[in-house]
């Protein structure tokens, strides 16, 4: 997917600075640009976003709680160009980014034994998110996506999953409203899923909680 025109075409306190050059970003940053995203070097997270181990649950989230999702069988002829069409026009109409400002933020494990944690990216104008993207770090092959990606402000939750017979991508606006994401953000926040060398996420699932 290429070029800038039609849907699908185009499209308590801060943590430290995310630095680029880090171990293990190299390889990720390759596969990144394959995709067209670049990772925005110098973004400091803000307080009180929601933590991406939260983000896992979102695809149980139901349509009653705000998600909007497009389905597509795996066996879809067009499946690679339906997909990335699918990704921008959810990402757009939801508010992921926009047409003007394409940044946005993306969950990523800078190492294999790491954790997850947000890093701002932007969407080049040449750009596959489902084909090249999944085949690296959005996914596990061509068009069998894996991701969570969060609007700068953290009020847009857009994430896609790999079924059986379907890939499914969804938005689900003001994350904070779900239940299905706080009955979770509270056992992460029991403090059980914390690990030795990491920041806790029970601190910040506890913080994302109290702040909405």
């Amino acid at each position: 997917m290429t070029g800038d025109d039609g849907p699908g075409a185009k499209p308590g306190t801060a943590l430290p600075c995310v630095l680029i050059g880090e171990d293990g970003m190299m390889g990720i940053m390759k596969s990144l640009a394959a995709a067209g995203l670049r990772i925005v070097d110098g973004w400091t997270e803000p307080g009180g976003l929601i933590p991406p181990i939260v983000t896992v649950q979102a695809p149980s989230c139901p349509p009653e709680e705000g998600r909007v999702e497009a389905m597509l069988d795996v066996l879809e002829p067009r499946l690679l160009e339906k997909a990335n069409a699918d990704w921008y026009r959810l990402s757009v109409e939801g508010g992921l980014f926009s047409e003007t400002d394409r940044r946005f933020l993306l969950a990523l494990r800078p190492e294999e034994n790491r954790l997850h944690r947000w890093f701002c990216v932007e969407l080049q104008s040449e750009w596959d998110i489902m084909g090249k993207g999944a085949a690296g770090p959005l996914g596990s092959a061509p068009c069998r996506p894996e991701f969570r990606m969060l609007s700068l402000d953290g009020n847009v939750l857009c994430f896609a999953t790999t079924w059986e017979h379907d890939i499914s991508t969804s938005v689900l606006t003001t994350p904070h409203r779900s239940q299905v994401l706080r009955r979770w953000a509270e056992a992460v926040a029991e403090g059980t899923m914390d690990e030795p060398d990491e920041s806790p996420v029970s601190l910040a699932a506890r913080r994302w909680l109290d702040s909405h």
